[in-house]
């Protein structure tokens, strides 16, 4: 697995995901004035680039890894081809 490519697509959902969570802060004002809903922007972004982090690198190792399957099997195919042309060579 290439582990600079994960990281790049964790990092760039992550700033996605963060812009996310502070355009909803701004978007949906809270009308409490309590101190645990203070500075809630922050709070949205921190989710939203936590959230975004792990969804981009679980889909970048999923992709990666279907990848990986797609070319074990394409290689047991053509393997399989081989000994399958090799024992109907010799069976003539």
């Amino acid at each position: 697995m290439n582990a600079k490519l994960i990281t790049f697509s964790g990092i760039v959902t992550a700033f996605l995901g963060a812009g996310i969570g502070f355009t909803l802060a701004h978007l949906l004002p809270c009308p409490y004035t309590s101190q645990m809903y203070k500075d809630l922007d922050q709070k949205y972004a921190i989710v939203g680039a936590v959230a975004g982090l792990l969804i981009g690198s679980s889909q970048e190792m999923i992709r990666e890894l279907k990848q990986e399957r797609d070319a074990e099997e394409d290689l047991l195919r053509d393997l399989d081809k081989a000994i399958r042309s090799t024992s109907n060579k010799e069976n003539h």
